[in-house]
Formats: C-alpha cells, sequence, structure tokens
C-alpha cells in the first residue's frame, strides 16, 4: 500500500493509482490524486458541493467528482454525510413539486444553464432614485442576484440582463420570465437572440410555471 504514496518535492503528498480501461487491449494510465489532511476535508467538500460550482449534486455525483482529484481513508462515507447534512439540499427536498407540463418543469443541468428573472416593482424611491428591484435566479444552483433600477425600460432590462448574467458567467441556454411587456419586447428578444439564448415565458395567469423565481420574489 505504501507504494502508491508519493511524496513531491514542495513536500506535497498524492496517492498514484490506476484508470481502468474499457478495452483489455489498452494500457492502464496513473492516476493521480491529492491526499487531504483530515484537517481540510470539510473544505474540500464544501468546494466540491457547496459551492456554485458544485452545484449541490447527489452523493454519487458528489463523489465522483471529489475522487477525480483527491483522495482520503473514508472519502465516501464523508461525501455521503455532508450531502445528507446539507441545509439547502434538504431545504428542496422537502418542497413540493409541480406537476403538469410547464416552463417550469424545464430542469437545469449544470449552473447558468437557465436563468429566471422578474421584477419585484414598485420600491419605495432610494437616495440614489430607484423604484425597482430586477432580480436573475440561477435554475439549476438557486443563486439570486439583483439590479437596482431607476427607471426600467427593455434596453435597460437587456442592460442589466448583460452586466449581472452574461459579463460574468456567459449566456444562458434558456431564460424564463413572466409575460411582463419588458421582458416580451423586441428590444429585449432581439438581446436575447444575440446571446444565442431561448427566451420563454410563463403561461398567461400560470406564475407558478416560473415558480422558483416567484419564490425568491
Amino acid at each position: 500500500m505504501a507504494d502508491r504514496f508519493v511524496l513531491s518535492e514542495d513536500g506535497v503528498l498524492y496517492f498514484v493509482g490506476t484508470n481502468r480501461r474499457s478495452d483489455p487491449d489498452e494500457l492502464q494510465g496513473t492516476w493521480v490524486r491529492l491526499v487531504v489532511p483530515s484537517t481540510m476535508v470539510q473544505e474540500v467538500l464544501q468546494s466540491c458541493h457547496d459551492s456554485l460550482e458544485g452545484g449541490h449534486q447527489g452523493i454519487y455525483r458528489t463523489y465522483h467528482r471529489v475522487k477525480a482529484d483527491y483522495y482520503w481513508i473514508g472519502l465516501y462515507a464523508d461525501v455521503e454525510k455532508h450531502v445528507r447534512s446539507c441545509p439547502d439540499c434538504c431545504s428542496n427536498k422537502s418542497r413540493p413539486q409541480l406537476r403538469g407540463y410547464s416552463p417550469g418543469n424545464v430542469l437545469a443541468e449544470r449552473p447558468f444553464e437557465m436563468v429566471s428573472m422578474d421584477f419585484l416593482i414598485p420600491l419605495p424611491k432610494s437616495r440614489r432614485g430607484n423604484t425597482a428591484l430586477l432580480l436573475f435566479q440561477c435554475s439549476f444552483t438557486g443563486f439570486v442576484m439583483g439590479k437596482a433600477m431607476s427607471e426600467s425600460t427593455a434596453f435597460v432590462v437587456a442592460q442589466a440582463f448583460e452586466e449581472c448574467v452574461y459579463r460574468r458567467f456567459g449566456a444562458p441556454s434558456l431564460i424564463r420570465h413572466d409575460r411582463d411587456p419588458r421582458f416580451m419586447s423586441e428590444v429585449f428578444q432581439a438581446f436575447a437572440e444575440m446571446m444565442q439564448s431561448r427566451s420563454r415565458a410563463t403561461l398567461s395567469y400560470r406564475p407558478q410555471a416560473n415558480g422558483q423565481q416567484e419564490r425568491s420574489v
């Protein structure tokens, strides 16, 4: 067992394993993983599960994500315990599931693949003259961003989307929103088309189709 561990010149300990090949004629490749001390296990788990990049995946996916780069004895048990005790995951599982076809039933598979948006308006005028709050939410992670606005034209909405979402995370595959005229306008639809993002409005009189964003508001 000891021959599977290698100490680098910098004093970093690595575990050396082999990748399994589906083809028996292929040579096995070397698989090097960082050995994590017990004092840093929680930090690794938080990075691979709780973070925006981790996306609060389930036990299986989180385990394989951690296992790809790290090694320690009891890795699977620690991953299972961490995921099962995650407050965000537990609260999401307790929410009732919507049934029937609607845009809300489309599930994202990665962070910021799908973004929901909605207005919180009107608000008391702030010192800077803002009277509206435009919210953006990643449908995969639940991460919410807000943009305070003094005016809420379609052009300003497009500018806010570019600033809060596009410049930071790139163009989403799908943008979900209600049938607010500013979201349905030619200006915003042209902006979405320019990003090569699909724009999908919730059904009339059915705000629960965009339920995740409605709950944020």
